[in-house]
């Protein structure tokens, strides 16, 4: 059984950060290109979300007892086999952990254009996200 309070918790947590991110996201990339600072922040919390994201897919792994889960990018496809989230969407999630891994590795240089994308990616992730898991949660809570 779900956590209800974890996992609700750990969504109003994800769904701050989409909105902080999409606060200080500028409208073109190029504002991004300049600005060492904006695209720190920006490129964190596209990490955070991410993370987040991973992070709400190991609780309820591991509440259902199911696992282990063999990478951070399966979380998304091991959810989906199980009817918790749209194929669809565990593979855009899946495809967000090399943004993520390049962020929190350093290993490369932020391309302020790829992880202006990227920002506006993950936003679009959020509410879908943050709903099946809410929907799988709530049917499953103790």
């Amino acid at each position: 059984m779900v956590q209800i309070h974890v996992v609700r918790q750990k969504v109003a947590r994800m769904r701050d950060t989409g909105q902080w991110l999409a606060a200080c996201l500028p409208s073109a990339a190029a504002d991004m290109a300049g600005d060492r600072d904006l695209r720190d922040l920006v490129s964190f919390r596209v990490y955070l979300l991410v993370q987040d994201a991973i992070d709400i897919c190991s609780h309820v792994v591991a509440d259902q007892g199911w696992g282990p889960v063999p990478s951070l990018r399966d979380h998304f496809t091991f959810l989906a086999d199980r009817g918790v989230l749209p194929s669809a969407l565990a593979d855009q999630l899946a495809a967000a952990v090399k943004v993520r891994n390049l962020v929190g590795h350093g290993y490369a240089a932020v391309d302020a254009r790829k992880m202006h994308e990227a920002a506006h990616q993950i936003i679009a992730l959020v509410d879908p996200f943050c709903e099946a898991i809410l929907s799988f949660a709530e049917s499953r809570a103790r």
